[in-house]
């Protein structure tokens, strides 16, 4: 914890305010995960530099709770959990309108620890604010899932959080057929939070039968 940090910048600006610390620090070891493929921009160079600050924050353009406690969280860390969770945050907002879904984004991953652990984490009331206390949370994340329970697994609101991430599945393909296989893709998120989130499993009974028709036509 004294010399270790984990950036996973989501987009190009992020990766240029990432880089711009790490490039001015001393003493660390930064590792950054970032892609090499063109990838969408989801942030001005203000924002992204105010997002990294933070190490990691609610994109309120991609939620719609504001007002409201949240149905559901959708957390991601890395670039292509990133693109795939607001995929399916769009999904669901165009299929269950009314279901309030909140986006958060993790930048800085050692932001998940307690301080008294790294001293980039954050506080116990922080992490509940962001995460909520008793909702489901459905995280994708670049790599183990098992890691990202390390981290949290002192938190409040553990046990409601579910992660999608690397499980070793694919070889070189495309970096969807990759989602797809580890099971992080747009439609397994979906029926992720169908399955969590009972009070619309009946209204979207049409929804996650469609998830499985799109992930049987990815496989064949």
């Amino acid at each position: 914890a004294d010399v270790i940090r984990v950036y996973l910048p989501p987009d190009a600006n992020t990766l240029l305010s990432v880089a711009d610390h790490c490039l001015r620090s001393r003493n660390y070891v930064n590792v950054i995960v970032a892609g090499k493929q063109p990838a969408p921009q989801y942030l001005d160079m203000d924002a992204a530099i105010i997002h990294c600050t933070k190490g990691l924050g609610i994109w309120d353009w991609a939620s719609n709770d504001r007002g409201h406690e949240p149905d559901v969280v959708m957390a991601c860390a890395g670039d292509v959990p990133t693109l795939e969770t607001l995929a399916a945050v769009s999904i669901l907002r165009e299929e269950l309108p009314d279901l309030h879904v909140r986006l958060v984004n993790v930048v800085d991953l050692m932001a998940l620890q307690p301080p008294s652990e790294h001293p980039h984490g954050i506080s116990d009331a922080e992490f509940d604010a962001l995460f909520t206390v008793d909702r489901p949370v459905i995280f994708a994340y670049h790599g183990y899932p098992w890691l990202i329970h390390r981290l949290i697994y002192r938190r409040r609101n553990h046990a409601n959080i579910h992660v999608r991430g690397y499980l070793e599945e694919g070889t070189t393909t495309t970096p969807f057929d990759m989602t797809v296989r580890n099971k992080i893709d747009r439609f397994d998120l979906v029926m992720d939070v169908i399955d969590r989130v009972p009070q619309f499993g009946h209204r979207a009974a049409y929804l996650r039968q469609d998830m499985q028709e799109r992930l049987i036509r990815q496989w064949h």
